[in-house]
């Protein structure tokens, strides 16, 4: 069901994560919610404490399709696997929903003028920076060097699908399963088995979700340029 929507995405050419897409509303609409309420208080504008009210509510509405998004990228491109930043975006997320559902009582209860909204503002804050740079440690946190340019191809799978838990060409689930110097890159049959069929906890990658094509592009950069010990350098 999950990869359908994707399948149905690259037909038009659309090969990246959703959950980015979106994730920049919620972030927005908390950091302008604290700004404005930062601003109302230390000028004594109480008209304008209803734009960070407005902004939280907001936030609340689209940080579930947020979430949802997050959920179905992590089971896409990486298979479920339990690594830290996904982890700690699995914790992070609910509580900032609770901490918005809790900005949004308290202003209902005390007023748009009260003072107790300000420090759960500065929470929901806290928690979209982390959320931020947890995110930012997917998505932009090893983007490899590719010495040539026809393995450009293979390193933007290699970025989509495999950086997360193997940065740098190494395994940050099992330290002693590198893809740098593993036996299954002896050659391409053998590459496209394992990716196919894989020793847990690695989740396969079937051929609807990374074809033949896109695996031999793959192997190519891996044995050509990230397996090379000067590729590094």
């Amino acid at each position: 069901m999950i990869d359908a929507v994707y399948v149905f995405l690259n037909k038009f050419g659309y090969h990246h994560p959703i959950h980015p897409t979106e994730v920049h509303m919620p972030i927005g609409l908390v950091v302008g919610a604290l700004i404005f309420a930062l601003l109302a208080f230390l000028f004594h504008r109480q008209k304008l404490l209803l734009t960070p009210r407005h902004c939280i509510l907001l936030a609340l509405v689209w940080v579930f399709p947020t979430m949802l998004l997050g959920y179905m990228d992590w089971q896409h491109f990486y298979g479920g696997a339990w690594i830290l930043p996904i982890k700690v975006k699995l914790v992070v997320a609910p509580c900032l929903t609770i901490l918005l559902a809790a900005a949004v009582y308290l202003g209902r209860k005390y007023g748009a003028t009260s003072l107790k909204v300000l420090p759960v503002y500065f929470l929901c804050f806290c928690s979209v920076v982390i959320l931020g740079y947890f995110g930012g440690q997917l998505v932009f946190g090893a983007k490899e060097p590719a010495l040539h340019k026809e393995y450009t191809p293979g390193l933007e799978i290699y970025s989509r699908y495999c950086h997360a838990c193997h940065p740098g060409g190494g395994n940050v689930i099992e330290r002693g399963k590198a893809i740098i110097g593993s036996p299954e890159l002896k050659d391409f049959q053998r590459f496209l088995h394992w990716v196919r069929h894989p020793e847990e906890p690695m989740p396969p990658f079937p051929g609807r979700r990374v074809s033949d094509a896109e695996v031999k592009e793959l192997y190519e950069y891996i044995v050509h340029e990230l397996n090379q010990p000067e590729a590094g350098k």
